[in-house]
């Protein structure tokens, strides 16, 4: 099995996203790099579904020592290990607080899947619209529930702000020290 972690980042200028959680399930899922498996987490609180696919951008890093966090916007649900190739839409600014700890960037990216290897339309040509912002941000409010986390949004930043987060988060983990 390959080590999801370490795929390149993009490829043809498209980034890639490695599903963790497809959309429709109830129940979070991540990758485990030790094992190579993708192991279950945790329910979401009762009633919620993941409402697209949920995974990570590969090759980077974010404050909080994981990969950058990507949604999936399109009509399907695939499944955990499958890698997307997407356009990139923007990028939820997140502020997230563990329980007892020092508040961090932990931003959720959002894109849909490159036209030439989708057959539904985008949702959404280049930006993320307005209603589907608000519909985000309660998900990921809500998804929190029980956990001990707090996030505050920071806002949205669009396509070109958020493509030069990601590169920030290609450097640093680039810079990782290798175990």
């Amino acid at each position: 099995m390959p080590d999801y972690l370490k795929l390149p980042t993009t490829t043809k200028g498209l980034v890639r996203v490695v599903i963790e959680t497809p959309r429709g399930a109830a129940a979070k899922v991540a990758y485990e790099p030790a094992t190579q498996v993708f192991g279950y987490v945790r329910p979401l609180p009762v009633g919620m579904i993941y409402p697209y696919d949920w995974g990570f951008i590969p090759s980077t890093l974010g404050e909080d020592g994981d990969p950058l966090d990507g949604l999936v916007i399109h009509q399907a649900a695939t499944g955990s290990g499958v890698v997307i190739k997407c356009d990139l839409l923007g990028a939820l600014r997140v502020e997230q607080t563990d329980q007892g700890g020092e508040p961090l960037r932990n931003d959720r990216y959002v894109f849909c899947p490159h036209r030439e290897d989708a057959v539904d339309e985008p949702v959404a040509a280049d930006q993320v619209p307005e209603h589907l912002r608000r519909e985000i941000e309660q998900f990921f409010l809500s998804s929190v529930l029980g956990t001990g986390k707090t996030i505050k949004f920071k806002g949205w930043q669009d396509a070109d702000e958020a493509h030069r987060a990601i590169k920030k988060g290609m450097k640093a983990f680039a810079a990782r020290p290798r175990k």
